[in-house]
């Protein structure tokens, strides 16, 4: 049995090494100092055990953060962010977010915003949007990352995307699932929004 406030202080710890070393990371938001962890309910989705069961091995350059994130799934306040009707069924059960750092997070702050994400192998997550500057680091997996008319990358770990304030983008799995950290500056108050599939043209 994991012991729960151990988990998430290693895991923070372990995030911001990553930080120190990575300059997208640190260029993009400074990560927050005294950090530290609140209480807030445990609310677990499908993708809860999914990512539980998900381990790396070894010689993965981010195993460790991986699993620590891992054991951690059973453990915070996972979200779906969207409802039936804007994504349908299939997605939700494929996708799911847990804000690890922010303004509503695990460790509270409202310098920056760390959502941990997961997206199941043969999804799509549809053209979205958000005020908010947003920069997807990858810690595992791959994913196919669109924004934009800019041409479609494969992204993997280690790898980074920013996304503009209000810039559609969208990201696709195929036989790889994918965790990433969504990180997010300025106006991370307001949620992301499905762009309709008639506007989309007014918007890219």
């Amino acid at each position: 049995m994991h012991n729960k406030i151990d988990l998430f202080n290693q895991t923070i710890n372990e995030i911001e090494k990553i930080w120190s070393i990575n300059n997208k990371l640190s260029d993009f938001v400074s990560f927050p100092k005294n950090l530290v962890l609140k209480e807030k309910s445990i609310n677990k989705i499908n993708v809860t055990n999914k990512l539980l069961d998900w381990k790396l091995e070894n010689n993965h350059k981010y195993e460790k953060v991986h699993n620590l994130i891992s054991n951690l799934s059973p453990f915070v306040s996972w979200e779906n962010g969207y409802n039936e009707d804007e994504v349908g069924k299939e997605f939700l059960s494929k996708y799911g977010f847990f804000e690890l750092i922010g303004p509503t997070g695990h460790f509270e702050t409202t310098d920056m915003a760390i959502y941990v994400n997961f997206l199941d192998m043969n999804s799509h997550y549809p053209w979205h949007n958000h005020e908010a500057e947003e920069l997807y680091f990858i810690v595992s997996g791959e994913a196919k990352f669109e924004k934009g008319n800019e041409a479609p990358v494969i992204l993997k770990p280690e790898d980074t995307c920013f996304h503009k304030s209000n810039q559609p983008h969208r990201i696709t799995t195929t036989n790889k699932k994918i965790l990433s950290f969504v990180i997010w500056k300025n106006k991370f108050e307001n949620v992301s929004k499905m762009i309709d599939p008639k506007e989309l043209k007014n918007v890219l």
